[in-house]
């Protein structure tokens, strides 16, 4: 009998877990829109459902790492559209080398994100209005340095990324996305740096007990996400096979509302790589699906909505629950 309670405790322990019922849900839509539509389960929408999901799943684990802390970045499309702009801009009117223009795209995001730490720590401004104020200002820099027109003209060889793939099925952006995807779940689950994460997002004095240097752990994980964020804005030039100067609009939104579905607490101190990975499928999936279907766009952006306020009300009524 002791065995049986156990045994039933651990299938509803699994059952309670975000990333089982995401999965489930992904199965079951993939499955019947592959059943139901034509074109759905070809090779040329699987590659593009994962090229879809690639830009959005590197936000969305720079924006795991933020939201653990109790943190929130809305500035993340506005630094990935910058750090593709410039890059964009030197490899037009430069002849510098490929890798130079890469780690400038880094730089820039690296820089950006930094500069959101320290608004966030030692102006003590909060979270989402600071990142609000940098992406309005990194908007206007964009603006600027593009004359608000299309950047092209990028090298060859990131051109050629864009279209690439592993074995004709994994295209080159997903391969990123894993890379990227990996490394954020090393951080979290094996790394001091990643504890400390969780341990923030419990409150700033509850860190500073625990002997976290809070200030350089703010610099470094908004540091670090804007590095992410530098990441995604090469990729994005590799997608686009240009420069938008509206580049990255929107993406921070999508790649936030990915790690909440994932499981991400906006109260801080819980979230993982896996859910948001799932979040981030789940959102694509369901966009990809309605145009199989011929759904309106609008209809499709109004059920991303819905999608994000329950994964919200879920959350916030997992937390009260614990209160």
């Amino acid at each position: 009998m002791a065995e049986s309670k156990v045994g039933n405790k651990k299938t509803t322990n699994i059952f309670q877990h975000t990333e089982f019922t995401l999965g489930v849900i992904i199965v079951a839509l993939f499955i019947f829109a592959s059943v139901a539509t034509k074109n759905f389960f070809s090779l040329y929408n699987i590659t593009n459902l994962l090229k879809q999901c690639a830009i959005i799943g590197v936000l969305a684990c720079a924006q795991t790492m933020i939201i653990i802390t109790g943190g929130i970045d809305i500035s993340g499309g506005a630094i990935t559209g910058l750090s593709c702009m410039a890059m964009a801009i030197l490899q037009r009117d430069t002849s510098l080398p490929l890798a130079v223009t890469l780690l400038v795209a880094l730089a820039i995001g690296t820089v950006c994100g930094t500069v959101n730490g320290i608004i966030i720590h030692d102006l003590k401004v909060p979270a989402m209005i600071a990142t609000l104020g940098t992406s309005t200002i990194i908007r206007g820099i964009v603006l600027i340095i593009s004359n608000a027109l299309t950047v092209s003209g990028l090298n060859k060889s990131l051109l050629a990324m864009g279209s690439a793939s592993l074995g004709g099925v994994l295209p080159a952006l997903a391969l990123i996305w894993i890379l990227v995807a990996a490394l954020v779940l090393f951080l979290l689950r094996y790394t001091i740096f990643g504890r400390n994460l969780y341990v923030m997002g419990s409150g700033e004095e509850v860190a500073k007990l625990s002997g976290i240097r809070v200030r350089k752990m703010s610099y470094m994980v908004y540091g670090l996400a804007g590095f992410i964020y530098g990441v995604a804005g090469i990729m994005l030039a590799a997608r686009v096979q240009s420069a938008l100067p509206t580049g990255g609009e929107g993406y921070d939104m999508n790649a936030i509302a990915a790690a909440v579905i994932g499981g991400c607490s906006l109260a801080g101190g819980r979230g993982n790589v896996s859910g948001t990975i799932l979040g981030t499928i789940l959102m694509v999936l369901i966009n990809n699906a309605g145009v199989q279907f011929g759904l309106n766009t609008h209809v499709l952006e109004i059920t991303s909505g819905v999608l994000i306020i329950f994964a919200v009300t879920m959350d916030m009524m997992k937390n009260r629950k614990k209160a």
